[in-house]
């Protein structure tokens, strides 16, 4: 099968088959090892993407696999809902045709895939109107309006979990079949946790991208404070951008006494930070209150970390299932006790991370979430037909 995939594209796992030096573009997690892993199962991949340092269209690569860069604005590109943007990548998706067309997003990339005419497959990996009152920008509302026309108009949609296919439902009016295809995890790549024992120095560890109100990072601040109250040499390790040495989370944790035992790691490359996971941590605390998957807590799980999160925090609940303890991230005195407990507790945590490999081996394997993907392609295009 030829297989179009667009999308932001993180191309680091791409770059050897490409064989060639690409433009920056937008990136984005899972699509680059998804196209990889399409390659690796014999398919032919051409990854559609848009740059600002290109001013025409550019193909890369040869073989199987093929990269379109067609022109990006620098910037105003929501003043007009990415009009041009769409257009330059619609044409290209028209010159360079595919069996079926992999777009990621429900936005600028998926309304181009639709207007080329090729068969439109469209994945949600968020839920666009939540996300839109979340974070409560023009620029956002603006973007994530774009979900409603390619939510009914693609020729067939996916979600990225349960709670990503109720919101397209409720909340945009979808009544068309929606196929559950989980983000997938490169089990065969996650490194094995190996912290020592915790005894009274357990490691406590968060991943998380950004900081304000839905990554919740204050509630976790103040609930290792009251850890600390009853283990004394507990430690966090705070990971993901702005979470580093002199960012806003450290900074508003000195304001306010919480930095004790606390280590702002920032962002590190994903590799990196998985390593320094599976090396240091006891238990990966997410405190998140909204996703519509969460890679970190799956890629913890593989690792046979057990998982603290929000029993109410968007899919966190199914992808975490019986491998954590879930509860109320509003409180911090629940996230606490539920940290206590796991760290004074070897047998129930060893059992939580024992359930956590099995159900990303099981669920969330790469592997078979790319061949789920082309089931999938080969299945709709029959109804169609």
């Amino acid at each position: 099968m030829h297989i179009g995939l667009t999308g932001p594209v993180d191309l680091s796992p791409l770059r050897p088959a490409l064989d060639c030096e690409a433009p920056p573009i937008p990136s984005g997690p899972s699509t680059g090892w998804l196209a990889r892993t399409w390659l690796d199962q014999g398919h032919r991949v051409t990854v559609f993407a848009m740059s600002d340092v290109v001013t025409s269209r550019a193909m890369l690569g040869s073989g199987r696999l093929r990269l379109v860069v067609t022109p990006m604005r620098p910037s105003h590109r929501a003043r007009d809902l990415f009009r041009y943007e769409r257009r330059q990548l619609a044409a290209a998706l028209r010159e360079h045709p595919t069996d079926v067309v992999s777009a990621h997003w429900t936005y600028e990339y998926a309304l181009a895939a639709i207007a080329s005419g090729r068969p439109a497959f469209v994945t949600a990996r968020d839920t666009p109107l939540r996300y839109a009152w979340e974070m409560r920008t023009a620029y956002r509302w603006v973007r994530h309006t774009q979900a409603l026309p390619a939510v009914h108009r693609a020729t067939a949609l996916s979600a990225n979990s349960p709670y990503t296919a109720q919101h397209l439902r409720r909340c945009l009016g979808a009544r068309r079949p929606i196929e559950v295809i989980p983000n997938g995890v490169r089990t065969d790549a996650l490194p094995v946790s190996s912290a020592p024992p915790p005894g009274d120095t357990p490691v406590f560890a968060a991943a998380l991208q950004g900081w304000g109100p839905m990554k919740n990072t204050k509630a976790l601040l103040r609930a290792f404070a009251l850890v600390r109250t009853q283990i004394r040499r507990a430690r966090l390790l705070l990971l993901g951008s702005d979470h580093g040495s002199g960012g806003p989370a450290q900074a508003w944790a000195a304001d306010r006494e919480l930095t004790a035992g606390v280590e702002f790691a920032g962002q590190l490359p994903h590799a990196a930070m998985l390593q320094r996971l599976a090396a240091e941590a006891h238990m990966l605390v997410h405190p998140s209150r909204l996703e519509s998957f969460s890679m970190i807590c799956a890629e913890a799980m593989g690792m046979g970390l057990p998982v603290v999160a929000g029993r109410r925090s968007g899919a966190v609940p199914w992808v975490v299932a019986d491998a954590g303890l879930l509860v109320d991230i509003d409180r911090p005195s629940q996230i606490a006790e539920a940290m206590i407990a796991l760290a004074r507790d070897d047998e129930r945590r060893m059992a939580l991370g024992a359930a956590g490999r099995d159900r990303v081996r099981e669920q969330f394997s790469l592997n078979e979430i790319a061949r789920a993907y082309t089931d999938w392609f080969r299945t709709a295009e029959r109804r169609a037909s």
